[in-house]
């Protein structure tokens, strides 16, 4: 059962409901605030989406201490798709049964994957996750989960851009190992990531192919927009 600290998540909820509703808890300055968020999913009976631009605002307000949201008509805690974001964001998935509210939380597991030879995923393996998985694995550095919206830059989200100093990142000319390259590939809005290596190589992973190393000069480097420096690193 749900506890006293829960009532503005399930108001919001029971608003929503048949619907599933939605919304982000943020770890804001050390307390915890509820976000409430509108349901875009196409089926909204079966499913929820949080806006990409209501992800984005929390993000650069605060860390994602969880995301919420409720499976009407149902006394079933996360299913498998619930399950699969929160181990790959790194945050817990709570969710609540609607009309009888019971309360079931998921917390992420986090899964060894070699950085190399992996199939691309969007949204599980891909870009921005080898470089997250890159800086953990080496560096014991955890970096701020993006829930990215699919092609993102073809809907004018431009999210590199737009968090990469809030989350703690800053611009460099020169590049030197463990630091991430933005690429715009065929795009004006940055949509692609890598690390850096040293002596011109970089590990990436883009769509439709291995994650693999690369020389930034097999005709990558006309596609980058900055170097950027981790401050936990720097």
């Amino acid at each position: 059962m749900y506890n006293k600290e829960d009532k503005d998540i399930v108001e919001h909820l029971l608003d929503c409901y048949p619907e599933e509703g939605c919304g982000i808890l943020l770890n804001k300055r050390g307390k915890v605030v509820w976000i409430p968020c509108k349901n875009e999913a196409e089926d909204k009976l079966n499913n929820f989406k949080i806006p990409a631009e209501d992800y984005i605002k929390a993000t650069l307000q605060g860390d994602i201490y969880a995301i919420v949201h409720s499976h009407p008509d149902s006394d079933k805690g996360p299913s498998e798709n619930d399950i699969a974001s929160s181990n790959f964001l790194g945050v817990p998935y709570i969710v609540f049964t609607l009309p009888e509210i019971q309360k079931f939380t998921h917390n992420p597991i986090k899964k060894s994957n070699p950085l190399l030879g992996r199939t691309y995923d969007f949204g599980t393996n891909d870009c921005y996750s080898l470089v997250r998985d890159y800086y953990r694995e080496k560096l014991n550095i955890e970096l701020s989960a993006i829930n990215f919206e699919d092609n993102w830059w073809n809907k004018g989200l431009n999210y590199f851009d737009d968090l990469y100093e809030a989350f703690g990142w800053y611009e460099v000319e020169t590049p030197q190992e463990h630091d991430m390259i933005i690429f715009s590939v065929l795009s004006n809005i940055p949509n692609h990531c890598g690390v850096y290596l040293g002596e011109g190589l970089f590990l990436h992973h883009a769509e439709n192919r291995l994650s693999c190393r690369e020389s930034i000069y097999s005709g990558w480097s006309k596609h980058i927009t900055r170097y950027i420096r981790c401050k936990q690193f720097a």
